[in-house]
């Protein structure tokens, strides 16, 4: 019979006892994905073909049903314009865009930015080679402040300035602020860090620039 002594007995004990805690280190440091989305977006043949450059980026439009979006709609405008830089795209101004279509009638009450007639109109006021609409059909940030995140719904579509469909499509899921860092404090900075990669994650299924 072979008998092990006491002090062997102890180190196998701090073996055993430094093995579980690197197991529970590691456990702890595997971070969870901080996007996790369904996407739907298509490039028609003619993005190829025409090879857009200039885009004119039309006012968000708020698609939920209680306005919680609507004091982010400035802001998801202009981080649609900066993304689009990162996707080698020149984007207009908002003045150049918004002068452009001064002389544009209003939308009627629940008519949508997306609808392709709509959208047709909207097209071509500006000199640019193509417009970038995006519509916010949910927007939920209940949970920013039990665990950073947020859900969200887009539609988005890119046309030519003669109406000529180049993308479009619907992307949906929820988004950590902070991404795998540090999250902001204060409810409207999570929301929009939440923008931010929400943005990001939709301008990565649009082709980039070739011109």
């Amino acid at each position: 019979m072979v008998h092990s002594s006491p002090v062997s007995l102890f180190v196998s004990a701090q073996r055993l006892g430094a093995l579980a805690v690197l197991m529970v280190v590691g456990a702890a440091c595997t971070t969870p994905d901080p996007v996790a989305v369904n996407a739907s977006f298509l490039a028609a043949p003619a993005f190829a073909t025409r090879s857009p450059s200039e885009v004119a980026v039309l006012p968000v439009e708020d698609g939920t049903q209680d306005g919680s979006v609507q004091r982010h709609l400035v802001f998801l405008r202009q981080e649609v314009m900066r993304q689009l830089v990162g996707r080698m795209f020149s984007p207009l101004t908002a003045t150049t865009v918004d002068a452009g279509l001064s002389g544009v009638a209003r939308l009627a009450t629940g008519e949508s930015i997306l609808v392709p007639a709509t959208l047709q109109k909207l097209a071509g006021h500006s000199s640019e080679d193509a417009v970038f609409a995006l519509r916010v059909d949910r927007w939920d940030e209940g949970r920013l402040h039990v665990d950073r995140k947020l859900w969200f719904q887009f539609q988005a579509a890119l046309i030519g300035s003669d109406g000529v469909q180049l993308w479009s499509g619907t992307m949906q899921g929820e988004v950590k602020a902070g991404g795998v860092g540090a999250s902001p404090r204060d409810r409207d900075s999570m929301a929009r860090s939440c923008a931010e990669l929400a943005i990001q994650e939709m301008m990565n299924r649009l082709p980039r620039c070739t011109r």
